[in-house]
């Protein structure tokens, strides 16, 4: 944390950071804006279904349900990332990046990540995550350390990010820190 700010950094662009403002609490009147994940609660361990099942994982690899409330009146769309803050490399590690979700939605049921699914509302893109893959690609830290990942939904100014599927994380990155107007998110561990 740097000035009030949570700085989430692309594990390939690590320049190049996504600020998200710390949520002390909500204007009156206003419900607080908060994410739900899986039904879990915060420091859950991640269950094996959303699990990577590669790179010695045996997880089923589906995105969990992630649904939200409280999202700011001003809001235009909504993004979601998935980041490892504990992976040892530079900035932590990218397992989801979504963004132009309309701003009425409300949860994406599980699954959405597979991008063959077409569960995710239309006109949204999943971008590729760390892992190389487009969609979601669940934890498997390496070792038998236990990881913090980071489910976060932001709230964004602009109706639509001017990036396209193909986009690297760093141009995502940057358009998702240029329209952020607030985050909430939820954090899981996991370790093998």
């Amino acid at each position: 944390m740097k000035n009030g700010k949570r700085f989430l950094c692309s594990a390939a662009f690590a320049v190049l950071c996504v600020v998200a403002p710390e949520l002390t609490g909500s204007a009156t009147g206003a419900e607080a804006f908060q994410v739900n994940v899986a039904g879990l609660k915060a420091n859950d361990v991640v269950p094996a279904r959303f699990v990577y099942n590669h790179s010695g994982c045996s997880g089923e690899n589906i995105s969990p349900e992630i649904s939200w409330s409280g999202v700011p009146a001003s809001a235009k769309s909504l993004a979601i990332v998935v980041w490892d803050q504990d992976a040892p490399v530079s900035g932590g590690f990218y397992h989801w990046v979504i963004v132009n979700l309309p701003v009425e939605t409300k949860r994406l049921s599980e699954g959405a990540g597979n991008v063959a699914n077409h569960k995710a509302p239309s006109g949204s893109i999943q971008l590729f995550n760390d892992w190389g893959e487009a969609g979601y690609g669940g934890p498997c830290p390496p070792g038998n350390s236990r990881h913090r990942y980071h489910f976060i939904v932001y709230a964004l100014s602009a109706q639509q990010l001017p990036i396209t599927a193909k986009s690297k994380l760093s141009e995502a990155t940057a358009a998702i820190k240029k329209s952020t107007i607030a985050s909430a998110e939820q954090v899981l561990v996991y370790g093998k």
